[in-house]
């Protein structure tokens, strides 16, 4: 976890995880705060009578209900720096309501917070799987417009160097994105890929992709280095 990875490289920084998907069955870590012990999947479903999908909507919806207790055992931890872990499902956090609420109401004063948007290495090996991606982060950054935003490109260890190199330069130049979808794509694949990449081009620069591995610990560095600057010397943190 990139948790234990800060507090590693630096011991003077405290660092909690707080989980907000309720509907996850088993983790990779134990999160030292988990809103399942205030609601869970199972519950929304047999309360309110609703099949998996309807519950987890719901469920991200019940989670205001639970801000203070969330908010009263940050603040017993009295943590510099929180990692939150939500749902996999973007359309459950960032695109509903509650989501952008809950991650204002969360924060204390001036505390500094930081969106991370994780591109799958699975996904974005072709132009159009990169562009579609493109998009939701962008997206993403737009109901999250008052905090800043990283994208990563999570689970690295998966590609080539040649292949990091490729995607990490898309991001930052789209007139290479555009010949590589010129040549690689075809059909209404490639219309809607040039057209669409042709307007990110319009647009300038997005965030940066910072290509990274736990497993592997590639890139870590990177990304720490880029929180840093984010939060400048205030090591008062939200990510």
């Amino acid at each position: 976890m990139f948790q234990n990875y800060v507090t590693k490289r630096d011991p003077e920084i405290t660092a909690i995880t707080l989980n907000l998907d309720p509907g996850v069955k088993t983790m990779p870590y134990t999160p030292d705060i988990d809103i399942r012990d205030y609601m869970n999947l199972e519950e929304v479903m047999t309360e309110y009578g609703l099949g998996p999908n309807g519950a987890m909507i719901l469920a991200s919806d019940l989670m205001i209900n639970f801000l203070d207790d969330l908010r009263d055992e940050i603040d017993e931890y009295n943590p510099e720096w929180i990692f939150v872990d939500t749902a996999g499902q973007l359309e459950l956090f960032a695109f509903r309501e509650t989501g952008p609420l809950i991650a204002s109401s969360l924060g204390f004063g001036s505390i500094q917070k930081v969106v991370s948007f994780l591109f799958d290495a699975n996904l974005v090996r072709r132009p159009n799987g990169f562009i579609s991606t493109l998009l939701l982060a962008a997206s993403v950054q737009f109901r999250f417009r008052d905090i800043a935003q990283i994208n990563v490109l999570s689970k690295a260890d998966l590609l080539s160097l040649d292949q990091i190199e490729m995607i990490v330069n898309w991001s930052q130049d789209f007139r290479a994105l555009e010949d590589s979808t010129n040549e690689r794509e075809s059909g209404l694949i490639r219309e809607l890929s040039m057209l669409i990449s042709e307007v990110f081009s319009q647009l300038g620069s997005t965030s940066e992709l910072i290509s990274c591995s736990i497993k592997e610990e590639q890139g870590l560095e990177h990304l720490f280095a880029y929180l840093q600057r984010v939060f400048d010397s205030d090591k008062s943190s939200f990510y």
